[in-house]
């Protein structure tokens, strides 16, 4: 069962509500954690808002970034929002220096957008990987790679707003996880 199972079908803001209260839980209890009086207190930045499109918007200063993979403060970790070209063009560079004994195949669905990655090695199918937008609600893909008994994961493409940056750790450690390496 993944995060968004877990979820259902919450709006964007009572997800965003959800995650703010979990970041203050998260902050009170580092806050607790420092005995000695030990804190930072130093202002944050604002998180950047991008533009809807497949292309990076400008990357803040590497000052202004997180050493977190989400949350409110883009990541130093290359991100799909900090990468200089398309959202694709980002997936398939991982894809390609991460992971290069597995063939991967793009295809798209009639009904439907999004981008659809099938791995194989050896002949056989691995993994499917989708990249769509969050507000996409479509569920036949994932059923049907589960029946098969094939790993499936899927990364939206258009949450940087609520701190979902597809951080390039996360996504290979994801990817990894579903391949058992």
């Amino acid at each position: 069962m993944g995060l968004f199972d877990l979820l259902g079908k919450k709006s964007e803001k009572e997800i965003k509500n959800l995650f703010s209260d979990m970041e203050k839980k998260i902050k009170d209890a580092v806050k607790d954690g420092f005995k000695d009086g030990i804190k930072d207190e130093s202002p944050k930045p604002a998180a950047p808002k991008p533009a809807e499109t497949s292309y990076a918007p400008a990357a803040p200063a590497e000052e202004e970034r997180s050493d977190e993979l989400w949350g409110e403060l883009m990541p130093k970790d290359e991100n799909q929002f900090s990468f200089n070209g398309t959202y694709q063009e980002y997936f398939e560079k991982i894809f390609r220096e991460e992971f290069p004994k597995y063939n991967f195949l793009l295809s798209h669905p009639k009904y439907y957008s999004s981008d659809i990655y099938t791995f194989s090695k050896d002949g056989s199918k691995a993994l499917v990987i989708e990249l769509m937008k969050k507000s996409c609600s479509a569920q036949a893909l994932r059923r049907q790679t589960l029946r098969e008994g094939i790993p499936y994961l899927r990364f939206y493409t258009n949450c940087s707003d609520i701190g979902w940056w597809n951080a390039r750790t996360y996504v290979i450690g994801k990817m990894r996880e579903a391949l058992k390496l």
